[in-house]
């Protein structure tokens, strides 16, 4: 195994593997507009709040009613609603996001897009309390994304409704998306269902 065929082969190997790990870099067709995105985090008289925590019983998540999902101690963001978010959130939510969507953390392929680095800075951010409660106060107008990560929880591994097969886990790490549009002076509260 010394030998420098059996050494290339190897390296061959060890490259096509990390590679298939690796996340695909997504470029969109349109770049971040930076200034954009800057004039809609200017504050503003606005104000939206929210809760993402479903329990069985006692709300629908994504129309699975076993399903517990929450964020109680998970980030939110406030995402400008861009020429460039409105093509991030088609890729990667796989779909138009027009009002909500969701994505599982660990289906589907890795993504990393090109100038991502800007477009998350260019944020708001909050954390979902014990209760899956959030808030953005002095939002200014305009059409924004929240972003929640959240985690899909059954009650065991029957119930669990993501479940496509007898060895998937019973817990799944996510986020999920909605798109709100603000304007003069609201005070907008979400309330179910979403996610």
């Amino acid at each position: 195994m010394n030998n420098p065929a059996s050494r290339s082969v190897t390296a061959a190997m060890a490259c096509l593997m990390l590679a298939a790990c690796a996340p695909e870099l997504v470029r969109l067709p349109v770049n971040f507009d930076a200034q954009e995105a800057a004039n809609l985090l200017q504050p503003g008289t606005n104000r939206i709040a929210g809760t993402i925590l479903y329990e069985p019983d006692r709300g629908r998540a994504l129309g699975f009613p076993d399903t517990f999902v929450s964020c109680a101690g998970r980030e939110v963001m406030l995402i400008p609603y861009t020429d460039y978010a409105r093509e991030w959130a088609l890729r990667y939510y796989g779909k138009p996001v027009t009002d909500i969507g969701y994505r599982l953390a660990n289906r589907g392929n890795a993504m990393r897009f090109e100038g991502q680095e800007a477009f998350l800075a260019a944020t708001r951010k909050t954390e979902c309390d014990d209760k899956g409660n959030f808030a953005f106060d002095r939002v200014a107008n305009g059409d924004f994304l929240i972003v929640a990560k959240v985690q899909w929880l059954g009650k065991d591994e029957e119930s669990y409704q993501f479940g496509f097969a007898p060895e998937d886990i019973d817990e799944e790490d996510g986020s999920v998306v909605k798109k709100i549009t603000l304007r003069g002076n609201e005070k907008r509260v979400l309330g179910g269902p979403w996610p």
